[in-house]
């Protein structure tokens, strides 16, 4: 209860210095329940992103004129306008009423605030469940978190909160194993604030027919089916006139058809960046000794993996699976440190040279994107405020 005041009183008086005092309290304190901290942590780097000045190439730059547009609407008129909104009708919705706010930043705010929380409080969760001490929470932690590029989810704010929402319910499905309409709600949701997660959704579906397991067979069946799919769709398409029928169609074509978004990706670092995550959290899958390792949530990480590398060479959708990857990642890694035995000396170092390369990473975006340039100067101003922008 005193860490809890602790962490609460830093936060009123010093909120942007306090996620320093919130990280020690989260790291330590092992015994409650870490929904607080992490909704500290989350709220204090959502006051860092409301202070974040997009340049024009950002998607944000896009988000934030979409919220200009909906200013003095009201309510009837933006209902008129929403007649005619695609399948992705949440982030519509949510700009209406940012624009009602009367403060364009406050969009980037909220969502970064929810999406860290979320992925604070699963490491927190699941750590309660593995014998993982501090140190290597620690660097558990920084693998996943540095891992993943703040001024991407800054700028791609939808796509990666829809990311991270379908990370929860399938947490919350097979390892809270809380009420499981949550989970099927959430991911419902996500298909209306962003359309790539249609992909994932679909290879979930499939591993629920395989009833949550894995062999060759259905590997393969589920790879036939997503070769098949642009046929399908687009069969679907020539027959029956419909909106979603047509939605799903550009999907597919923009996410796997076009690739000219990947000659930008892989440049070198990040591209070694990107499948490092993913062939570690493999590892720690195939590494472990338990008879059902294929099944739950390794299951649907390893075929989502497969999927993911087979996508290589021409989609942007892989980003997307290795973000997902990344996030369900922490429950085989925690897995295997609480659990296997051998060759933890080895896997650590791996993982402490990866957490520097990511730092290293991080540093040089943040540099090269003139990152201090993209903060309102009023953040270090009122760096023991809140909101006196």
């Amino acid at each position: 209860m005193i860490l809890y005041l602790i962490c609460f009183l830093c936060f009123i008086f010093f909120p942007v210095l306090s996620i320093f005092v919130s990280l020690f309290c989260y790291i330590i304190d092992k015994n409650r329940k870490g929904i607080f901290y992490s909704i500290l942590i989350g709220l204090t780097l959502g006051i860092i992103s409301y202070y974040f000045i997009p340049p024009i190439d950002y998607d944000l730059f896009r988000h934030h004129l979409v919220v200009e547009e909906f200013n003095g609407l009201n309510f009837k008129n933006f209902f008129l306008i929403a007649k005619n909104i695609d399948l992705e009708f949440i982030p519509k919705i949510y700009s209406y009423f940012i624009s009602i706010l009367g403060n364009n930043d406050l969009l980037q705010f909220f969502i970064v605030s929810l999406g860290y929380t979320i992925l604070f409080y699963m490491l927190y969760d699941y750590r309660k469940q593995s014998c993982i001490n501090n140190g290597l929470f620690i660097f558990i932690t920084i693998f996943i978190i540095f891992g993943f590029n703040a001024l991407y989810f800054i700028s791609g704010l939808y796509c990666y909160i829809a990311m991270i929402i379908f990370s929860f319910g399938i947490y919350n499905e097979y390892i809270k194993c809380n009420n499981k309409i949550v989970s099927y709600i959430l991911y419902i949701l996500v298909l209306f604030i962003h359309n790539s997660l249609f992909f994932a959704f679909a290879i979930y579906l499939f591993y629920k027919l395989f009833k949550n397991k894995l062999n060759y067979k259905n590997i393969f069946i589920c790879l036939l089916c997503l070769f098949f799919l642009n046929y399908f769709v687009g069969f679907l398409n020539s027959i029956i006139n419909l909106e979603i029928i047509n939605k799903l169609n550009e999907t597919y074509n923009h996410y796997l058809i076009r690739n000219d978004y990947m000659k930008k990706f892989y440049s070198g670092i990040i591209f070694f960046i990107e499948i490092s995550k993913l062939l570690m959290i493999l590892i720690c899958i195939f590494l472990q000794k338990e008879k059902n390792k294929f099944s739950g949530v390794n299951g649907y990480i390893i075929l989502l993996s497969i999927c993911t590398i087979l996508m290589i060479p021409k989609s942007i959708v892989m980003i997307r699976f290795i973000m997902i990857i990344q996030f369900l990642g922490i429950i085989p890694i925690f897995d295997y440190f609480s659990k296997v035995n051998k060759n933890k000396i080895l896997l650590l170092i791996i993982i402490i040279f990866l957490d520097l390369i990511y730092i290293g990473f991080f540093y040089r975006s943040f540099r090269n994107e003139n990152f201090g340039g993209l903060l309102d100067k009023k953040l270090i101003e009122n760096v023991f405020s809140i909101f006196r922008k």
